[in-house]
């Protein structure tokens, strides 16, 4: 039976006339190689509510737990942990659950959706009063089961985390006169580069700050009419999509989709200007490409070929250039449906400190994940298959999204629409961890979008777009960016901190099906692409539509809490 975990009541305690039955329990420390459980029930729920601090006993139950070890417990037990569980029937009900100590502290909590579970590894926690609180969160007349439990702790990942808030703050958000589809670069200088999409033929808009994110300069339009000033936006060889790059020199790279190949601008001088060349592709009908660069010069292209080789089919290349963008000697095929594999959406390509090249992609049935493997400089690929979902559930929400930290370890995030995953591989994508969920709490019911930032080893931020609607195509929806970090990403049971970034940025429905999506559903584009600072902090570029009359390209950047880049 997975563990239960009861909500935490925020209000006064003494106001909260709650009960689960029974309404209290112990758990005392169990013989060696055996576990200790109690166990408790509640409901059913006549209201809901999607705030712990407004329960009442309609909506919520409070449970105490009481922790009774010996001080040196778990100095002989160190692989045991508390563990709190709550089960109910259908996963058309929704609890949550939180767990705090004597003085109010959350200590963990699990807060999911679409799922008849909850489970909180609260890990070892002294002697000492606790209050599990459930929430009826989304019920109809539910009842559930609750355990808590003390015992040993898988020793190799099972798809399981801690949750706890994160102690981080971002700087106040500052407007960029620009749209969405939103991405950004650090140079080794500090210098930041972002871009955003006008739409073909309108060009991308590239900016540029010399402070940190401050105050930024518009750098016109590398694929069209290099403006002065963003108000004097001309036609450009571009527009669709776009991604960004800067080399180990400093040399900065945009790629621009366009209705026949892609535009390739370079810049050698900190964007005073740019050397163009609007055919990277030789190839016909590409879309969604992305580029990485490697060294001085080299610079790597992926994207899709839309229905050539078989009709209604799509296919993946690299393309390699060796001198900054302006040939592309270099095509290799990753997948066709040929080759047995259809892929479907694709996102990012990273070069790894060990110079392998690494790109990842869904399958065309949407509930598989795939990651695509160069050993030889991008002249061969193999393909390996991480994860495959339950038939019918689409991780198309919408990109997976790749990262490399420093010892060349690999994560990968993505989301079942409701939830955001981390899967992992410690030796160059042979093998892949279980994913465990990122996302946690009741404001998160939907979380899709999410984008991932490796730096130290095992230290990995992700961000995304989340709600507290169970559905991202709910039109009454008010979406925020959601923050979080885990310094133990390679633990068997890795520790994330979350916090929330923004305000409400959006409101209505976020349709995650591309060009098909209806009118005023795609606002936001597909994706916002975060990045790092050279101290390591958190920069975040997203599209605001919310507080604004169109979307608008929006800055914010970490000023307090953890990095994931050590202090040199």
């Amino acid at each position: 039976m997975r563990p239960v975990f009861t909500v935490l009541c925020l209000v006064s305690i003494t106001s909260c006339a709650l009960a689960a039955t029974p309404s209290s329990g112990t758990l005392s420390a169990p013989a060696s190689g055996q576990t200790s459980a109690v166990n408790w029930a509640g409901g059913p729920y006549t209201a809901v509510t999607g705030d712990p601090s407004l329960c009442t006993g309609a909506t919520c139950d409070r449970y105490t737990l009481q922790v009774s070890v010996p001080s040196t417990f778990y100095s002989s037990n160190p692989g045991y942990v508390v563990q709190v569980g709550l089960n109910w029937s259908s996963n058309t009900n929704d609890f949550d659950l939180y767990i705090s100590d004597s003085a109010g502290n959350t200590v963990c909590s699990s807060a999911q959706g679409m799922t008849n579970f909850e489970l909180a590894d609260c890990g070892q926690l002294p002697s000492g009063t606790y209050t599990v609180q459930v929430v009826a969160f989304a019920t109809v007349n539910a009842t559930y089961s609750g355990q808590a439990m003390l015992g040993p702790e898988p020793t190799s990942p099972v798809g399981r985390a801690r949750y706890k808030s994160g102690n981080f703050t971002f700087s106040k958000p500052q407007t960029l006169p620009g749209p969405n589809d939103l991405i950004f670069r650090t140079d080794a200088l500090g210098n930041i580069y972002t871009a955003a999409i006008q739409g073909v033929p309108a060009g991308t808009d590239v900016w540029k700050s010399m402070n940190g994110g401050n105050s930024f300069q518009y750098l016109g339009q590398p694929d069209g009419a290099q403006a002065a000033a963003a108000v004097a936006r001309g036609l450009g060889a571009g527009g669709g999509d776009e991604d960004l790059a800067i080399g180990s020199t400093g040399s900065v790279y945009v790629n621009s989709l366009w209705l026949g190949s892609s535009t390739q601008s370079t810049s050698t001088d900190g964007g005073n200007t740019w050397l163009v060349n609007p055919f990277s592709s030789d190839l016909p009908l590409v879309d969604r490409q992305w580029i990485a660069a490697h060294g001085a010069n080299e610079l790597y292209l992926t994207y899709k070929q839309l229905g050539v080789l078989l009709v209604g089919t799509e296919s993946i290349f690299v393309a390699k250039s060796f001198d900054g963008g302006t040939t592309w000697p270099q095509i290799t095929t990753i997948t066709t449906p040929e080759l047995g594999i259809q892929p479907g959406d694709q996102r990012n390509i990273e070069v790894a400190p060990s110079g392998n090249v690494y790109t990842v992609f869904f399958g065309s049935t949407g509930n598989t994940l795939y990651i695509a493997r160069s050993t030889d400089g991008g002249k061969s690929f193999i393909v390996k298959l991480v994860y495959t979902a339950a038939p019918g559930t689409s991780l198309v929400n919408v990109f997976p999204s790749l990262a490399v930290d420093r010892a060349d370890n690999l994560y990968i995030a993505f989301s079942d629409s409701h939830s955001v995953f981390l899967t992992v591989s410690q030796d160059q994508a042979a093998t892949w961890s279980v994913p465990v969920r990122v996302s946690n709490g009741s404001g998160t019911k939907s979380a899709i979008g999410p984008w991932i930032t490796a730096g130290d080893s095992g230290k990995v931020n992700l961000t995304w777009w989340g709600t507290s609607s169970t559905s991202n195509n709910d039109t009454t929806a008010q979406w925020r960016i959601y923050f979080s970090q885990s310094q133990n990403a390679l633990a068997s049971i890795p520790t994330f901190a979350q916090t929330t970034v923004t305000g409400v940025m959006h409101q209505g429905a976020i349709c995650t099906n591309g060009t098909g999506c209806a009118s005023g559903t795609r606002n936001l584009a597909e994706y916002f692409a975060p990045g790092l600072y050279l101290d390591g902090s958190e920069m975040i570029n997203y599209a605001d539509d919310y507080n604004n009359s169109s979307p608008l390209a929006t800055f914010t950047r970490q000023i307090s809490g953890s990095t994931i880049i050590s202090a040199k």
